[in-house]
């Protein structure tokens, strides 16, 4: 057992790394934590757009903007669940995409963030939506630093590249 490299030694019986398997669950709870920040965001910016009250245009206007922002992140959660389908089954599409998924989630919730921010500033909001925005910004960063450890790992990405089902 001593002469095993690190990434055979991440392996267990079924022949998937218990990484992969961290990276698994976290895609399944990430795809559903994204489709609902999506529309969360979503309806409830969309809810601010259409209120006739005294909003000042940049709110109004940002508000408008994390729309289709919100449609964008639900789609990408649903996207995960095919993601996840794919490494549950070892395919290579979803070993190629796992990574470009999570990051443009993570810069997307930090734009949705960075606006609702900006709206707080003239417009007051409930004081529970900067919360849930920080709890998805830190979740995608969470789920971007795993996924990107995983990937970035030499020889976990030799094994990707022999071991994926086209």
């Amino acid at each position: 057992m001593g002469s095993a490299t690190p990434a055979k030694k991440l392996y267990v019986k079924g022949g998937r790394s218990r990484y992969l398997g961290f990276i698994i669950i976290l895609t399944f709870v990430g795809a559903i934590v994204d489709v609902v920040q999506g529309t969360n965001e979503s309806t409830y910016q969309f809810a601010n757009y259409m209120y006739q009250g005294p909003i000042p245009d940049l709110a109004r206007y940002l508000a408008l903007a994390q729309v289709p922002i919100g449609a964008v992140v639900a789609l990408i959660g649903v996207l995960q669940l095919f993601v996840f389908y794919g490494l549950v089954y070892g395919r290579a599409f979803a070993r190629r995409h796992i990574l470009k998924l999570v990051a443009l989630t993570f810069v997307l919730s930090f734009v949705m963030f960075s606006f609702d921010g900006m709206i707080s500033l003239v417009f007051s909001l409930p004081p529970i939506v900067l919360p849930f925005d920080v709890f998805f910004v830190l979740w995608a960063f969470l789920v971007l630093v795993v996924v990107w450890r995983y990937v970035d790992i030499q020889e976990t990405r030799a094994i990707l590249r022999s071991t994926a089902i086209s």
